[in-house]
């Protein structure tokens, strides 16, 4: 008796325990639904292998001016997001299609103006020139360090000094069949107290060309809010401010000769899985869409993307990850720029770097037959200039 009692008690206690952990399970189960609800069902979209969120090269390299926050510059970044709505067309006074180079072969200059010396600036002509190169994503986010100057002689030196060196390198980059876009941004960029620093590098560009015959060809954002903390915690938000940015600029570039491009990642198409679909300006579609209603208003507008991967065929290769984008620009007057690493970064799969620049070459082939007969394909673009000439 005692031992059937015993098991009994073993018994009662085994079946106590598997009911605790039920209700455990389904308390658990309910609470989930109950934290995370179901969001908004997007469109089925193919899921890539992984997510890379590139790093910004300045990061370790530009201005700390336009990284912080300065208030007493918010003001200055202030605009009216209502006059988004309007779909008027932002009216460039030169036709891009008189000065048709074909398909672009661009690269970026990260190096700050005030650094650019003659022999510097004839090393990376001639070397951008030998290697079929027609742009030049040339960077002057270091205009900032003279704007928040105090007023007065030695600020006016400084702006002197500065367009002086940009006027030589465009009139050496023109002599070389070579054409110089203006290169700007930081992630932070289109967040609320930090649009002035966007629209204080647009104005300069404005007035610069407006005073000098060497002239910027193009204006260019490459600004990558993903890498925001805040992003992670609401994308649609952040997503949004960027496209507000955007839209501004494209209203601020108007009568202007200046065409605009934007630096975005493969991932704004949503084909990662990884990207909302929302609702902007009355419209549902992912970032990419959004973009290509903008920047259909304003010809000669670009999107590169950054398909960094360094073999182009294949699953997650730089074919598959943008044939998305260039069919969905198939259907606006965008061009879609394709962008390689050639950068010391990690994954060592996204970059050519420790490859050869035959390689590159064989790769960047692959690219241009494959896409060349599309409507949207604008070209290929090397990022960056001083790693892409390092290869051998």
């Amino acid at each position: 008796m005692k031992g059937l009692k015993k098991y009994n008690v073993a018994k009662i206690i085994a079946l106590f325990v598997l009911f605790v952990l039920g209700s455990l399970s389904i308390f658990n189960f309910g609470m989930k639904f109950a934290i995370e609800p179901l969001e908004k069902s997007s469109p089925i979209v193919k899921r890539k292998t992984e997510t890379i969120y590139p790093t910004q090269y300045s990061d370790e390299h530009i201005t700390s001016n336009a990284i912080i926050s300065e208030p007493r510059f918010k003001s200055l970044g202030i605009f009216n997001r209502e006059s988004l709505i309007a779909n008027t067309v932002s009216v460039i006074t030169k036709d891009p299609n008189l000065t048709q180079k074909g398909h672009e072969k661009g690269t970026w200059l990260w190096t700050p103006i005030q650094d650019i010396t003659p022999k510097y600036a004839e090393y990376i002509v001639s070397g951008a020139k030998k290697n079929g190169v027609n742009t030049i994503y040339m960077s002057v986010d270091s205009y900032l360090d003279i704007f928040v100057m105090a007023d007065g002689e030695a600020k006016e030196k400084k702006k002197e000094a500065f367009n002086k060196n940009i006027s030589d390198f465009i009139t050496l980059a023109e002599k070389n069949g070579i054409s110089v876009d203006a290169e700007a941004g930081w992630r932070n960029w289109a967040e609320d107290g930090n649009t002035y620093k966007a629209f204080t590098i647009l104005n300069f560009v404005k007035n610069y060309n407006k005073t000098h015959t060497a002239k910027f060809a193009g204006f260019q954002y490459d600004i990558e809010p993903y890498l925001l903390t805040r992003y992670y915690l609401n994308k649609t938000s952040v997503l949004k401010n960027y496209l507000d940015l955007v839209g501004e600029t494209v209203n601020r570039l108007n009568n202007t000769d200046l065409t605009l491009s934007v630096v975005i990642p493969d991932f704004y198409d949503g084909t990662n899985g990884d990207t909302p679909s929302f609702k902007y300006l009355g419209k549902e579609g992912f970032a990419i869409d959004h973009l290509l209603t903008l920047l259909n208003r304003r010809a000669g507008s670009e999107i590169i993307i950054m398909s960094y991967r360094n073999f182009s065929k294949g699953d997650d290769g730089t074919l598959e990850i943008s044939e998305d984008e260039i069919t969905k620009a198939n259907k606006s007057k965008t061009k879609i720029i394709i962008a390689q690493e050639t950068g010391d970064v990690k994954p060592p799969y996204i970059t050519f770097h420790n490859t050869s620049k035959t390689y590159l070459g064989k790769q960047m082939d692959l690219i241009q037959k494959t896409f060349s007969k599309e409507k949207s394909f604008g070209g290929i673009a090397v990022h960056y200039a001083n790693a892409f000439l390092d290869l051998k």
